[in-house]
């Protein structure tokens, strides 16, 4: 096992420096001049010049990659085009927020979805599992904008259940420790803080996850369905077992390793697809930082943010791979 994530980690080297490679190319394929943005549209001639000459726009993108390169072995990341500030450290400031609406988004997605696939698996034929399928069909069809939308609308505007936007009212203060306000407010025992930023969570939470609750209840369905009918699982009902006992503990795990792909999968996508719903609610993570990046063609910001990203796409792959045999030791994997 060692042997294996020793080469596993090796392996991620090359993929990353191939992330690294096509996401510096593609990102200056994107029309417009950052210069131009920067000193708008009046500048002169000889100003768009100096400035390009400063950024080390002039120089051949081999050379630039070079030099980015080198500062990415160095741990910079470079400087924003539009805010001159470090790029590592705006990271820094925005990435908690995504950790923290990515996990309340999985751990939404995973204890709905996986209880529904349950359910709909151990009661084929029946209404809850018409019910659950057409649950996750119209999760999966629903646009997330639109769902955003209309959940701002119903629970925010019409109810006033929820807030609109942001993680924290105006007037509530949590000491930043972590950077994720649940836990930091945990830590510092202020319960009114931790209410308020667990109300602030919900409908980006709901949001976010409503696509994974889709998806991971069908593969869990499907994955139940089929182990269900394996011989170990009638020789435990023969044992005396009850069902839930028979459903839970052989069943479901022996089913899981599928299930545990698409978590992992999932949790990868929503940690760098959460642009639309953090720019539905204003919230101040990376996915939002993004595309405000790409809207001011600062290129140095977008290819921080999305290696910093794609790096933590990859390791989740990485544990997802480990987990496997720890579910299932009947795997081997080869040298």
């Amino acid at each position: 096992m060692l042997s294996f994530i020793l080469q596993r980690f090796l392996s991620l080297i090359p993929t990353l420096l191939g992330i690294v490679v096509v996401v510096f190319f593609m990102i200056h394929l994107v029309p417009g001049d950052p210069a131009q943005v920067m000193l708008g549209e009046r500048a002169s001639p000889q100003s768009l010049a100096e400035l390009r000459a400063e950024m080390g726009l002039d120089q051949p993108l081999h050379v630039q990659l070079g030099r980015f390169l080198a500062g990415l072995l160095r741990g910079d990341l470079g400087r924003s085009m539009k805010t001159h500030e470090a790029i590592s450290e705006e990271l820094k400031r925005r990435f908690p927020a995504t950790v923290e609406l990515t996990l309340a988004s999985m751990l939404f997605a995973s204890v709905f979805g996986i209880g529904a696939g349950v359910l709909s698996a151990v009661r084929r034929g029946s209404w809850l599992d018409y019910t659950g399928m057409t649950a996750s069909l119209v999760g999966v069809s629903a646009p997330i904008f639109w769902l955003g939308l209309i959940l701002i609308l119903l629970f925010s505007t019409r109810l006033e259940l929820f807030p609109i936007s942001g993680r924290v009212s105006p007037d509530v203060f949590v000491p930043p420790v972590t950077g994720l306000l649940l836990m930091d407010s945990l830590l510092s025992a202020d319960l009114r803080a931790f209410g308020d930023a667990l109300w602030h969570l919900v409908l980006p939470a709901v949001t976010l996850g409503t696509v994974p609750t889709a998806v991971i209840s069908r593969m869990t369905r499907s994955s139940m369905l089929e182990v269900l009918r394996e011989d170990y699982v009638r020789t435990a009902r023969a044992k005396g077992l009850s069902e839930w006992v028979v459903i839970l503990k052989h069943a479901l795990r022996n089913s899981f390793i599928p299930v545990l792909t698409v978590l992992s999968l999932e949790f990868g996508y929503l940690l760098g697809g959460a642009v639309i719903t953090e720019t539905i609610f204003a919230w101040p993570g990376v996915g939002r930082w993004l595309l405000l990046s790409v809207e001011a063609r600062d290129f140095r910001a977008v290819q921080g943010g999305v290696i910093l990203l794609s790096t933590v796409f990859v390791l989740i792959n990485l544990v997802a791979d480990v987990l496997y045999a720890w579910l299932d030791p009947r795997i081997k994997y080869e040298r």
